[in-house]
């Protein structure tokens, strides 16, 4: 960690530095205008003021916080400092999910200005600039900086963590100006810039948990690279203080809230045994995230479901942290009752990471293409900056303190991936990072081609090669579309296109993929509203009991065969619904309605039911 660098960053000569600020300006612009542009084009389909899931999750909870009416009895459910960032705005302007995807372009050209500042810190100007264009033009960057969603924000704060990070292990390493670190004390802007590397971190685990695991990696990294650049052991002390404070200033307001609440210092959400458990299930054999028979797939009642099962299992009531306990312990059980299977799963999931695959679970970005012209253009796509990333870290960063720190904070967070979930817009935070990498390999294998260093091409073109062969390995489920087809369905319906949502149902339930079940569940509702019982019973038929979508197949079903008058047979298909899964208060007030005039004393049993299951409910 302590060698030193063989040059130093090249300095600007006199005269080129407003060229280059001209230049920055010229790409930030760009990326601004691109953005506006996908936004422009996006404000006239209806996806613009249709809310997607997490979408809607975070737009009710901000307008509750900007109200003063949100309460909660149990730790937060999901990451709070998006809400809060858009509560304020809401607070400011008005509850208009217009304001947030501003903010989101607003974050998403700022990312692309820190990616300037990595490239730089990591090489130079050129290096920066190019990687800044690429940011400016990389497609999810695109997506998902005019969508109301929460990635804009964590893949900024990442960047920044990023850049501080370079910056701080540069100073701590020695390599700063050719210096040692012990003639190097740390100075008023050098704490400065700890204590913001301490505050952006702290300030992403609040938006994304799982990075909950890149703190104690900086901490280790920033003393190791002390110790070794030989900076005194109380300087070091304090730099490594100053960073503690930073984390703990903007974890403290949530800890405080959880504490005050549950009794307990919780550093991240009630669902990571949830997660865990979801991104582990050895049932589900695609790497990517499937819902589970005994929870709903809803976002708003998911984490409930999950409780309340533990709750069943166990014997006992549990709280949402016990229980988010228990589905960590239940991972761990399958995988040491299964290993192979387990080790087979982390390997696809593995490959699913790094795979050229965008997989999405709100928006598909090639779908996209279909509604919003611009995403036609071939912009840059993850396909092509891995493999030169890899090679840039390979090859040339290796030889770079600060680019090794900045990889092993990069390695901590895509292991949290594979262990949780792949998908794309979880990976979309590392980009920051690879982009600037992925110049570096460019530039270096045009380097070395001009300077004739023939090993060294071929080294740079076999690293590359080989990466480019791993992001096209085959993995499960690449080729499944059938969410993307759904959720389009989804929203054509609720604007009224019924002909274009059952067109498109349709051809999701042909694809019969997992995602399938959703589309064959309204095809099968409308098929017995239109008075052709045979073909609903078919799209039913083709839902199998251990998919996650057999409890509504069974709440359905029984719907059919109370309006037929068969209430014997709709109140068991009602019961099977409950028994795969039994968190469902709606299927147990049909019950009650049920049996209240066929059977009261059953009713009377299920109103208990109802009511226990309803004060899981009451804790949100």
């Amino acid at each position: 960690m302590g060698k030193k660098r063989t040059g130093k960053t090249p300095v600007a000569p006199p005269g080129t530095s407003a060229p280059v600020s001209l230049y920055l300006g010229g790409v930030l612009f760009l990326a601004l205008l691109v953005r506006m542009a996908a936004l422009a084009e996006l404000s006239g389909t209806a996806y613009f003021d249709f809310l997607l899931w997490d979408e809607r999750i975070y737009h009710e909870w901000a307008k509750k916080i900007a109200d003063g009416t949100f309460t909660s009895r149990s730790i937060y459910e999901f990451a709070p400092l998006y809400a809060y960032v858009v509560a304020f705005l809401y607070r400011i302007f008005s509850p208009d999910v217009l304001f947030v995807r501003f903010l989101n372009v607003a974050l998403g050209v700022m990312t692309c200005g820190l990616v300037y500042l990595i490239g730089t810190a990591l090489a130079n100007r050129k290096v920066g600039l190019l990687a800044c264009l690429i940011a400016c033009l990389y497609k999810p960057f695109i997506l998902y900086s005019i969508v109301p969603l929460k990635e804009a924000l964590s893949t900024f704060l990442f960047a920044a963590v990023f850049y501080l990070l370079i910056v701080v292990t540069d100073g701590l390493s020695g390599e700063k100006d050719g210096s040692t670190a012990g003639a190097f004390p740390p100075g008023g802007r050098f704490i400065v810039k700890t204590g913001a590397l301490g505050l952006a971190v702290g300030l992403l685990i609040n938006v994304r948990p799982n990075a909950v695991v890149i703190a104690p990696v900086i901490f280790i990294l920033m003393g190791g690279y002390a110790f070794r650049g030989g900076l005194h052991v109380r300087k070091t002390g304090f730099v490594l203080l100053m960073f503690v404070m930073g984390v703990a200033l903007a974890l403290s307001p949530f800890l405080i809230r959880n504490y005050a609440l549950a009794g307990k210092l919780a550093l991240t959400t009630s669902q990571g045994g949830f997660n865990l458990y979801l991104g582990n299930n050895l049932k589900n054999p695609d790497p990517y995230y499937r819902p589970v028979p005994f929870a709903t797939t809803s976002p708003f009642e998911q984490g409930i479901h999950f409780t309340i099962e533990a709750s069943r299992r166990v014997g006992k009531r549990l709280s949402p942290d016990e229980a988010s306990r228990y589905w960590t312990r239940e991972t761990l059980r399958e995988g040491a009752a299964a290993p192979g299977a387990f080790l087979w799963k982390l390997w696809q999931k593995t490959l699913a990471m790094v795979n050229r695959f965008e997989a999405c679970d709100h928006y598909g970005i090639d779908f996209m293409g279909g509604v919003v012209k611009i995403f036609r253009f071939p912009f840059i796509g993850f396909g092509l900056v891995f493999p030169l990333a890899m090679m840039g870290m390979i090859i040339g960063g290796f030889d770079d303190g600060k680019a090794r720190a900045a990889g092993f904070v990069l390695a901590a967070y895509a292991a949290t991936l594979i262990a949780f979930f792949p998908n794309a817009r979880y990976r979309l935070p590392m980009m920051p990072l690879l982009i600037p990498f992925s110049v570096l390999g460019a530039t270096g294998i045009i380097r070395a081609f001009r300077e004739g260093n023939r090993r060294r091409v071929g080294s740079c073109l076999a690293v590359a090669l080989l990466f480019f062969v791993v992001e096209n390995l085959p993995v499960r489920a690449t080729d499944d579309e059938a969410a993307y087809y759904n959720t389009h369905a989804i929203v054509m319906n609720a604007k009224g296109a019924q002909d274009e949502a059952v067109y498109y149902w349709n051809l999701s339930s042909e694809m019969d993929k997992p995602f399938s079940a959703f589309a064959n569940l309204p095809l099968a509702g409308r098929s017995f509203q239109l008075g052709r019982p045979d073909l609903g019973h078919a799209y039913l038929n083709r839902i199998g009991d251990d998919s996650f979508a057999a409890a509504q197949k069974y709440d359905l079903l029984g719907d059919v065969l109370l309006h037929q008058g068969n209430l014997s047979s709709a109140a068991a298909a009602y019961e099977k619904s409950l028994s795969i899964n039994s968190g469902q208060r709606r299927t147990l007030w049909k019950l009650i309605r049920l049996y209240g005039a066929t059977d009261p004393a059953k009713a009377s049993e299920y109103e208990l039911r109802l009511k226990y299951v309803s004060s899981f409910y009451d804790l949100m």
